[in-house]
């Protein structure tokens, strides 16, 4: 079964598809409390602000909208509305522990990060197989620090608490290119899978969108 595009995926692109129920939990819960658990910050005017790889965004539950500072304007994706959303929601008061997890060793991965579901890597494979030097650029741009893995390799603090590295082995005369994504042990506390894909979907676009070749927004 082939890698879901959710761009193809009507539900995807329209963040009026968040399910009302997310946004009155949100809405009763104490935002110092969400504050203390997620590391954001909030403030009365202009609700949480979220560091979202190198961006920061808003979220005002009280008027069902989250907006990104650069441009309050553009309209956000059902994606990103999840991910922000289960972040601020789910996320636990539990520290970066330092062990590093690939998809299928987190509890429920084996299942879920397959088919459909697998991990957005071919698209990053294809582009950067033979750039190592563009896919630590990509990553730095993000935001990233190199970690010395592989023949180029990068760390993005995507949230305050997830951290998620990117190791790519490039493309030789006997293997394709090879990109391997891994998580912190402690990711499966702060978001549940179908936020985590969607999580390295919008992380894959943006690392694509670094390449020149690629016109991603």
């Amino acid at each position: 079964m082939p890698t879901l595009d959710p761009n193809d995926t009507p539900i995807f692109r329209d963040s009026r598809h968040i399910p009302d129920h997310y946004w009155q939990e949100l809405r009763a819960m104490d935002p110092q409390e969400v504050s203390q658990r997620t590391l954001v910050t909030f403030q009365s005017e202009e609700g949480y602000q979220i560091p979202f790889w190198d961006r920061i965004y808003f979220c005002r539950p009280e008027k069902q909208h989250i907006w990104r500072k650069e441009v309050p304007e553009k309209n956000l994706s059902f994606q990103e509305y999840l991910v922000l959303l289960m972040y601020l929601l789910k996320a636990r008061e539990k520290p970066i522990e330092g062990k590093k997890i690939h998809e299928r060793e987190i509890p429920g991965g084996e299942l879920f990060f397959r088919g459909p579901h697998a991990l957005f890597k071919e698209p990053l494979e294809k582009a950067y197989g033979k750039d190592p030097q563009g896919f630590i650029q990509a990553g730095l741009m993000l935001g990233g620090q190199e970690t010395g893995m592989g023949d180029a390799s990068f760390e993005l603090l995507v949230l305050p608490r997830i951290p998620v590295e990117y190791i790519l082995h490039t493309e030789d005369e006997e293997f394709p290119a090879q990109i391997t994504i891994s998580f912190d042990h402690s990711v499966s506390w702060h978001l549940p899978l179908d936020a985590l894909w969607s999580l390295i979907n919008l992380t894959g676009w943006r690392l694509l969108s670094k390449n020149k070749d690629n016109t991603f927004a």
